[in-house]
């Protein structure tokens, strides 16, 4: 297979750091991914949800050993310490000062599903459904910049939701299309979890992230999205001829639609 030459992405990500003998228990009863049998050095991906199971921090997860990386969104990783720090109690875990990591595109000095630290340099794989993507913390970088245009085509191609964009804090985990890579439900309890539980056993919800193939003449976030004459959703993210929104469950893949008046197409 060919590599793809590496490009530095304008997003960048914050890191935060739980160090400490009780860190792996401590925050295995928080998130929804399974991180105890998980292999030093593996990066995962997960979720923090509110007390009533609806989304609160989208993340990857870097698993070492009594340490543990979380890896949320640009300008959320005080807010993210601060959440989980509520919770500290009687536990030896020590949560650090939030790290800004640089984005890469392509192929970059790092296994897939690997991480490393080399003299406090953080190198992460971030699994995803796009194309290679890597966190590294330190420097700039010097690599050729994509652009903010290239970076949202990708992650629209990918359907990949933006936290307070698709998706936000009333939004529930199986709503978001993220469930099968970040929620492990063999696991014990976890915050949140009693919600994620009840819907995968006996029961569904009213939306599911899509995408949409938009027609020549394109729409804008925010437009409506009809089935017939029924409103069935919201645009949210739009990259050209293509859109993510949150789409009524009876919507199924395939349905045409009408998206701001054009015409489009609903995709899984």
């Amino acid at each position: 297979m060919q590599k793809s030459e590496p490009r530095l992405a304008p997003a960048t990500k914050d890191l935060v750091w739980f160090r400490g003998v009780d860190t792996i228990k401590f925050l295995n009863d928080l998130i929804s991914q399974e991180i105890a049998d998980l292999a030093p050095g593996s990066v995962t991906r997960s979720l923090l949800l509110g007390p009533r199971g609806k989304l609160d921090h989208i993340l990857w997860v870097l698993r070492g050993d009594n340490e543990v990386g979380l890896i949320t969104d640009s300008g959320r990783g005080a807010e993210l310490a601060a959440t989980l720090g509520r919770y500290r109690i009687r536990v030896k875990v020590d949560i650090d000062e939030p790290l800004s990591g640089w984005l890469i595109l392509g192929d970059f000095e790092m296994d897939a599903g690997r991480w490393r630290s080399e003299d406090g340099r953080v190198v992460a794989d971030m699994p995803w459904h796009g194309p290679r993507m890597t966190l590294t913390t330190g420097e700039k970088p010097d690599l050729t910049h994509a652009t903010e245009e290239e970076m949202n085509r990708i992650r629209v191609e990918a359907a990949e939701p933006q936290f307070g964009v698709d998706v936000d804090d009333s939004t529930i985990p199986q709503e978001s299309g993220l469930v099968p890579e970040t929620v492990d439900f063999d696991k014990g309890c976890y915050l949140g979890q009693e919600l994620v539980a009840r819907i995968d056993s006996r029961g569904h919800v009213n939306r599911h992230l899509r995408r949409l193939e938009i027609g020549d003449a394109g729409a804008e976030i925010g437009a409506e999205i009809l089935s017939g004459d029924r409103a069935v959703g919201t645009l949210t993210s739009v990259a050209g001829d293509l859109g993510l929104a949150l789409v009524r469950r009876e919507v199924e893949p395939g349905t045409a639609v009408k998206v701001g008046g054009t015409d489009a197409t609903v995709r899984s």
